[in-house]
């Protein structure tokens, strides 16, 4: 897994990273002093299976809120929260959206965070055995679904829109959404979305978490946005 520790206070920054940096299911492992710098690192495409969020902040905002905006740049990115103060947040980390894996304690447990990797680990696995097989030339793609944004055809190119970047083959979008999970929805004779991106859907566009907006063909706004809140209402 890619994983990333945010936390302004070193010495908690420092002990988190001594525990998880031999850790086996653990391939990547970045620091971030603040959250904005993290934020900075997903917009120019680095990607975070799980991110180790701090709650207390030297500012406004606390982790919650960066864990909020962090969710709409990489829904699929896992979150646990670390925090020095059991009461102050309990509630509240349910309140904003982001992708929850559970909260720590600081100073941290080894045999609690060894249990919350292993559930940030359960949830990584099932995701990335879903994926798409693509051929393109003599190259083979496997792209796990919950990482591709959106699809669309361009001609007799097909563009694969990924969290980290773009694929181009020669697919057909009809044929390939028999290929495709229930969250991909057909919403323009162009355009395919994962509708676990869409951030919300007006004016027959829809605005994905990432800012792209794509277009709904007016035949089919409202069966887009119907299946779209039946698929929301399925998952909440």
């Amino acid at each position: 897994m890619r994983v990333a520790i945010c936390d302004d206070e070193i010495i908690a920054l420092d002990s988190l990273r001594m525990l998880l940096k031999h850790h086996a299911k653990i391939q990547t492992l970045r620091s971030f002093l603040s959250p904005e710098l993290l934020l900075e690192a997903v917009d120019q495409g680095e990607y975070f299976d799980v991110v180790f969020m701090d709650i207390e902040w030297k500012q406004s905002l606390n982790g919650i809120d960066f864990a909020s905006e962090l969710n709409n740049a990489s829904p699929c990115t896992q979150i646990i929260y670390v925090t020095g103060y059991n009461d102050r947040f309990s509630q509240r980390i349910f309140l904003k959206p982001s992708n929850l894996c559970g909260y720590l304690l600081k100073p941290i447990d080894s045999v609690l965070l060894d249990n919350m990797l292993q559930k940030a680990w359960d949830t990584f696995q099932k995701l990335e055995t879903q994926k798409l097989i693509i051929q393109h030339n003599s190259a083979v793609h496997a792209i796990p679904f919950h990482t591709i944004c959106y699809m669309e055809s361009q001609g007799h190119q097909l563009i694969i829109h990924t969290l980290q970047d773009r694929i181009i083959c020669y697919e057909r979008l009809e044929l390939l959404k028999q290929r495709l999970p229930k969250q991909f929805l057909h919403c323009h004779k162009s355009y395919l979305v994962n509708m676990d991106h869409i951030r919300r859907i007006e004016n027959r566009q829809i605005i994905l978490k990432r800012g792209e907006e794509l277009p709904v063909s007016k035949a089919k706004y409202a069966e887009t946005r119907s299946a779209y809140f039946r698929y929301m209402g399925e998952i909440l």
